[in-house]
């Protein structure tokens, strides 16, 4: 079992150079941080909505993961939009328990 960050931000339409220079600061910051194990991002450009979907080991180290990339997320989006990003801290659930499947955003050793 793991947890993830479920992260939502506007910036407006077409604003994808802005959302891939967020994405790429952020994924740097998230790669060096205890426990993590892998994002997923996603775009929708024509409607301004940009997600990343973060994982980590456990709750705790999801949490102290948030405390220390949300605020500056926020920071980082006043410069560009009045919308608030919203963040939501789940846990993980594996439908499959056979270790032969190749398993995408598992952390292999």
């Amino acid at each position: 079992m793991y947890y993830a960050r479920l992260i939502h931000y506007k910036l407006g339409a077409n604003q994808r150079l802005i959302a891939e220079r967020l994405t790429q600061d952020f994924d740097k910051i998230s790669r060096k941080m205890t426990g993590f194990r892998g994002s997923v991002y996603f775009f929708d450009d024509p409607s301004g909505e940009y997600r990343a979907l973060n994982y980590w080991d456990t709750k705790e180290e999801a949490e102290r993961a948030n405390k220390v990339l949300f605020p500056k997320l926020v920071l980082e989006l006043q410069n560009y939009t009045q919308e608030k990003p919203t963040v939501k801290l789940v846990e993980v659930f594996e439908a499959t328990n056979d270790d032969d499947i190749v398993k995408s955003h598992i952390k292999l050793w």
